[in-house]
């Protein structure tokens, strides 16, 4: 369904023009001014404008260009009674779709706004074609057996309409894959939706799925598509879908069998065409016997399974992905080219990578920032535990939980399983804050949790500056 606003200071033209529009199937919100016009784009994305080019304040034209100096490229359509030649030119040279002189046939009007709705399409969607490629977040390289093994997967699945669910740790990469997958499906022209499925509260995951319409419930002053309608055509990406409350699930799985949603407030049935991919870092399988995941769902969107490697799986990568990084960083900011000595990939491929690939990136910026042109392992031993790394290249106990090793464990030992567990995880969070130099955001990534939440666990367990500031 196309939206659309229409700017016009005549009362009973506009309420008429609304009328026939909206007879046509064109969902349509009225301004008669700036000032509400404003309030409506803030709250409502519009896919045309209908502007008056003769307005009691400033012109529609006028208007208009202070929309496109903010970086609105909605399309517009102006209209007028009695507007000059020069406006006429002046509204033409900002990019107006098109210009209808009052008073008009409500079918030229139609006619125009559909054909400005389809051209905007493509205008979209070969503007999403042509910077596909230009993801900065991570690239999806590698030359190990595994990578090669999970690229073999991807390449057959991608041209098909199958679920996919992608299955790993965080930080491994289960996005770009479901990225990839789509790029190179036949939908790769379409949206690609992604919902974070945990960051959904619970009380507004249906409307945000499935949107909703106009006094649905209240607050709800415009309609809404959900991610369901967006994804029409394209993919929706339910990212940690096992975060997903049980209601939720139900109303999801509904939609993967039928192709059917139905906004909140609405009768109407909307037939949506989408493909599915899903990704987790929990064992689903678990989940159905501890009750928190529905087995039917399961079995929906695990139709073909593909696993993202943690990064210590596949050290081999580490220089590529490494150079990569540490590249972009520095093209990104402008800043002059650094390399790599050879022992410092000796080390990074000893690691553990409990962040994965994340965390590897991550590292790679603060190396470019603090580090000379060449990376040596001096540059290497403050954002890495070099002493946590054994010989044989594995992380020794003392990399992960710190004080817990051989001379302190028969203390330990006297402690009841929640002295130890808690001990335990205090002493891996002065740890990983003494490794990010008190940064609570950095730490928080690399452990997964809000930062909220380790606040919470800092003050739970007294952890005190001086611990982890040296």
């Amino acid at each position: 369904m196309i939206r659309v606003l229409i700017l016009d200071d005549d009362k009973n033209f506009k309420l008429g023009l609304k009328e026939s529009l909206e007879y046509e199937d064109i969902e349509v919100s009225l301004a008669d001014s700036i000032l509400t016009a404003n309030k409506q784009i803030q709250n409502t994305k519009f896919d045309v404008y209908i502007f008056d080019i003769r307005l009691g304040e400033i012109s529609g034209v006028e208007y208009y260009s202070s929309l496109k100096t903010k970086g609105d490229n909605t399309p517009v359509i102006f209209m007028s009674s009695g507007a000059s030649l020069s406006e006429v030119a002046s509204g033409m040279r900002m990019g107006a779709f098109d210009f209808l002189e009052k008073p008009f046939p409500i079918e030229k009007m139609v006619n125009s706004l559909r054909l400005a709705f389809e051209l905007q399409e493509l205008k979209d969607q070969v503007s999403f074609y042509t910077s596909k490629d230009s993801d900065k977040t991570a690239p999806i390289l590698g030359e190990s057996v595994k990578f090669k093994q999970v690229m073999s997967l991807i390449s057959k699945v991608s041209p098909t309409n199958s679920p996919v669910l992608i299955t790993g740790q965080s930080g491994t990469g289960k996005e770009l894959i479901a990225k990839k997958i789509h790029l190179e499906s036949k939908r790769s022209s379409k949206p690609f939706i992604k919902v974070n499925c945990s960051a959904l509260p619970e009380n507004l995951i249906e409307s945000e799925l499935f949107g909703f319409e106009k006094g649905a419930f209240t607050g709800a002053v415009n309609s809404k598509k959900g991610y369901f309608e967006l994804a029409h055509n394209g993919t929706i990406f339910l990212d940690e879908i096992g975060d997903m409350s049980l209601q939720a699930q139900v109303k999801v799985l509904r939609a993967l069998q039928d192709k059917e949603i139905q906004k909140l407030g609405s009768e109407k049935i909307i037939k949506v065409d989408f493909r599915l991919i899903a990704a987790t870092n929990k064992d689903l399988v678990q989940g159905i016997k501890e009750g928190w995941f529905r087995e039917d769902l399961y079995y929906r969107i695990n139709v073909y399974p593909v696993e993202s490697i943690p990064l210590k799986e596949r050290a081999e990568d580490i220089p590529l992905l490494a150079q990569y990084f540490l590249k972009s960083f520095t093209d990104e900011n402008g800043m002059p080219q650094k390399f790599i000595d050879s022992k410092v990939y000796e080390k990074l491929k000893a690691y553990s990578w409990p962040g994965n690939i994340r965390e590897l990136k991550n590292m790679m910026e603060r190396l470019a920032i603090v580090g000379r042109q060449t990376i040596t392992l001096e540059d290497l031993s403050p954002v890495i535990d070099m002493d946590g790394l054994d010989s044989k290249g594995s992380n020794s106990s003392r990399s992960v939980f710190g004080d817990l090793n051989k001379a302190s464990f028969d203390d330990l030992s006297n402690m009841n399983l929640k002295d130890f567990k808690d001990k335990t995880e205090r002493d891996f969070l002065v740890r990983v804050l003494k490794k990010y130099q008190g940064s609570v955001s950095e730490a928080a990534e690399q452990l997964q949790i809000e930062r909220t939440y380790l606040h919470k666990k800092i003050n739970q367990y007294q952890i005190e500056k001086r611990e982890y500031l040296i």
